[in-house]
């Protein structure tokens, strides 16, 4: 990879993860406001299944995949020296989708009581009432995102990432000057306004902003012809029409969680937000930093170079995630306890969302590898590969997701997400690596392994040091969880590292070396 898109795509993904934290940061202040009112109880439950129906929404309109699905086209038009027809296209996508959207949304502000029967049968009519009505509060917000998401697909191709960057930030805050404000006196509902205000100022109003200052021009054109709007449609189809595993995860613990008890909803919830931390600073942020550099090489044909600039970053992410996820399943009840154990959230719910966080962190490296490897699709134009790869593995875990929550509740449904993307993300590697470089990609999988297992050794080493100290440092109390926390990491770390460098592990070599492992592939 050419040292100035190596330079580009650090400078990128330093702006995202930077991004990502913060935004993991307020989303922990979100949480916590919500926990420490509130606690985990019938209302905590509906307020999150209250997103099912939106995210649905999202989901039917690729809203979510529109970075994906609309930079490529755009890029196209660029590269040709044809700008004005890109903003043509933008205008006609916007136009037609974003009516289909409001068409959407007015159907599920009309049948939300019906649809929340469905997708939480498990709840009691009084739950069910108000998670309907809390979603009807937040629907509207979706056609901001989905606007937004097409102004900031703009920006990315235009290589600027500084205000999409700023839409996380700006939407958490909005939840929680809605929970701050109208969370005593109206529940759960104002944290539902601030839904809503965040989406329209940080996905809609600021990114509209950006995407004037880098050019757009936008006309109303509602031209169902146009060949931009067909193609769009094309890419889009398998993401609209597949229930991908990363897409039907949260769907699916919502729609088993509500047949446990009061409570287990909002433990799952608070313990994949809290997973969801690392994998967004270093996985999604990785992956949305290489993007537009893996779709440029990918347009011209150069595939094996995408292929190493694609497993450059795959490799430093792997590293970084597998030491993270172990370092969260044996502090996975002290980060809990720091985390959330305040107010109205109490040790019950401190053990029972630690007994989830441990399963989830199983599955970091394969979350953040997901998040990677499918743009190396994306970039080639195949939106099918992935969502036949996440919708065949969905369906296989299904099963386990119904076994598990039967036999290990809230624990058992984070293992059977963990089963269901470790299967996604090693099945999507090994298609890519088959149709980029073929066997030349085995020469790779070592590199995985000693990561692995450096992983599961020091996984092991501090959770048995860990309860070997227990007696002497409680976990229980924030000042012990905090020492805990801190000792615990710099162990597993060392552990880590160590038995990395000890096997041979080329990507620690390069750090010793003081090399930038995206430097070479």
């Amino acid at each position: 990879m050419p040292d100035s898109n190596t330079a580009k795509i650090g400078r990128a993904a330093a702006v995202m993860m930077a991004s990502v934290f913060l935004s993991r940061v307020l989303g922990y202040a979100r949480d916590a406001v919500i926990a420490y009112q509130h606690g985990a109880t019938p209302s905590t439950d509906a307020y999150f299944a209250a997103f099912t129906i939106p995210d649905l929404l999202n989901h039917l309109l690729a809203g979510g995949s529109l970075s994906i699905t609309f930079i490529p086209i755009f890029s196209r038009y660029l590269a040709e020296g044809k700008e004005d027809e890109g903003f043509k296209a933008f205008s006609t996508i916007a136009t037609v989708m974003g009516t289909a959207a409001l068409l959407l949304i007015v159907f599920g502000e009309l049948f939300a009581e019906e649809i929340t029967g469905f997708i939480a049968p498990g709840f009691s009519p009084e739950q069910t009432i108000l998670a309907a009505r809390l979603t009807r509060i937040i629907m509207p917000a979706q056609i901001f995102f989905y606007l937004g998401g097409l102004l900031m697909a703009v920006q990315y191709a235009k290589k600027e990432f500084f205000l999409p960057a700023l839409a996380p930030l700006i939407y958490n805050a909005g939840i929680i000057a809605g929970g701050l404000l109208g969370g005593r006196q109206h529940g759960m509902a104002g944290f539902a306004w601030g839904v809503v205000g965040g989406a329209f100022l940080g996905n809609f109003a600021i990114q509209l902003y950006g995407a004037r200052r880098a050019g757009l021009v936008f006309q109303p054109r509602f031209d169902l012809s146009s060949p931009a709007l067909r193609e769009f449609i094309r890419l889009t189809i398998p993401i609209m029409l597949g229930f991908s595993l990363v897409m039907a995860d949260e769907w699916t613990s919502r729609f088993f969680g509500s047949f446990l008890i009061a409570g287990a909803i909002t433990w799952q919830n608070n313990a994949r937000r809290l997973m969801m931390v690392p994998v967004g600073i270093f996985g999604h942020a990785s992956g949305v930093a290489s993007y537009p550099f893996l779709a440029e090489l990918a347009a011209t044909g150069r595939k094996k170079e995408m292929w190493e600039t694609l497993s450059a970053t795959l490799r430093w992410v792997f590293l970084v995630s597998t030491w993270i996820g172990a370092t969260v399943f044996a502090l996975s009840p002290e980060s809990i306890l720091l985390v959330f154990k305040r107010g109205a959230f109490n040790i019950e719910d401190t053990l029972r969302t630690a007994s989830a966080l441990s399963a989830f962190a199983i599955g970091i490296p394969f979350w953040c590898s997901q998040a990677i490897v499918s743009r190396g699709f994306f970039s080639m134009k195949d939106t099918w590969t992935p969502t036949i790869v996440g919708t065949a593995s969905f369906v296989a875990a299904l099963p386990v997701y119904y076994l598990l929550h039967r036999t290990h509740g809230v624990f058992g449904l984070a293992l059977a997400s963990t089963a269901g993307i470790l299967l996604n993300a090693v099945t999507l590697y090994a298609i890519l690596m088959r149709r980029t470089v073929g066997k030349e990609g085995l020469a790779q999988l070592p590199e995985y392994a000693k990561m692995s297992l450096s992983a599961i050794l020091a996984a092991a080493a501090g959770t048995y040091a860990l309860r070997a100290t227990g007696q002497f440092i409680p976990w229980d109390t924030f000042a012990g969880a905090l020492t805990r926390s801190a000792a615990g990491a710099i162990f597993i770390a060392v552990v880590y590292f160590l038995a990395a460098f000890l096997l041979g592990c080329r990507s620690i070599r390069e750090i010793r070396r003081k090399e930038n492992p995206l430097r070479r592939p």
